[in-house]
């Protein structure tokens, strides 16, 4: 008797390797933890300074220090997507898999949906943890939920790391190699910011800068437009760009696959 793979089925089948690895909790558990731990030591650092006699900050300057470290995490994030498929190669569990699904799209695929389906949630409450300990340290000062921005602020937040891990799980099923793809992952998102700045001519830098993955991630979770010298896109167009760039990403990795050998 033979059982017919569905894609359901191979969603179940990557949930479950995603959450028997150890380094699934450890990776989540840290993002949890650094996110909002970050921004109630940043929070409070504020407040002793308004303390000391620096200005209260604007509602948009209070929401971007509770989503400072988010800066930090969607790297964290991004590696984590690396190593959903890089790391079965260096194990060699890839063989299998590919063995048990023939129809390689579905493995890429699957693998996505369980990364979506495991990040979502715990990011969810991490950016909300975050804004409202953030908040609460910064006291009057600080925004609230009903301030203009702020909802969208925290779901940019909260979306802008899952766009990051299928980013980096598009680009560890290109490179296959966990070192190379997490060095890959690296020059892109923050390299290549850097550089591209100098390089460009001045008429040029705000054009194409506003459409690298980095910017339009930090332009998702701002109020104003992430404090970069430079108007970047509206939170949504620059979900648009991201969610563009892991799309794209993806569709290499899927053509990588279906050509290689395991």
């Amino acid at each position: 008797m033979t059982t017919e793979i569905t894609l359901a089925r191979v969603v179940r089948a990557e949930w479950t390797k995603l959450w028997s690895l150890r380094s699934t909790w450890f990776t989540l558990g840290s993002i949890a933890v650094l996110g909002t731990g970050l921004a109630a030591a940043i929070g409070y650092g504020v407040r002793v300074a308004i303390r000391s006699g620096d200005p209260a900050p604007t509602v948009a300057d209070a929401v971007a220090m509770a989503f400072l470290p988010m800066d930090f995490l969607v790297l964290v994030a991004g590696v984590f997507g690396v190593l959903q498929i890089s790391g079965e190669y260096g194990s060699g569990l890839v063989r299998a898999t590919l063995t048990a699904v023939p129809r390689r799209w579905a493995v890429l695929c699957a693998k996505a949906v369980a990364l979506v389906a495991a990040t979502v949630p715990v990011l969810a409450v991490t950016c909300l943890a975050a804004f409202g300990v953030c908040q609460a340290m910064l006291g009057r000062d600080g925004a609230s939920l009903g301030d203009p921005g702020v909802p969208g602020a925290i779901l940019g937040a909260t979306f802008c790391p899952v766009l990051m891990a299928l980013f980096g799980l598009g680009i560890g099923a290109i490179v296959r190699h966990t070192a190379g793809a997490i060095t890959a992952l690296v020059v892109v998102l923050l390299l290549a910011p850097a550089l591209l700045g100098p390089v460009l001519p001045g008429n040029r830098e705000e054009e194409v800068l506003k459409y690298v993955p980095t910017i339009a991630g930090q332009a998702m979770y701002s109020v104003d437009g992430g404090g970069n010298p430079f108007e970047a896109l509206s939170p949504g167009a620059s979900a648009a760009v991201l969610a563009g760039w892991a799309g794209l990403l993806l569709v290499a990795g899927t053509a990588v696959l279906r050509r290689r050998d395991a």
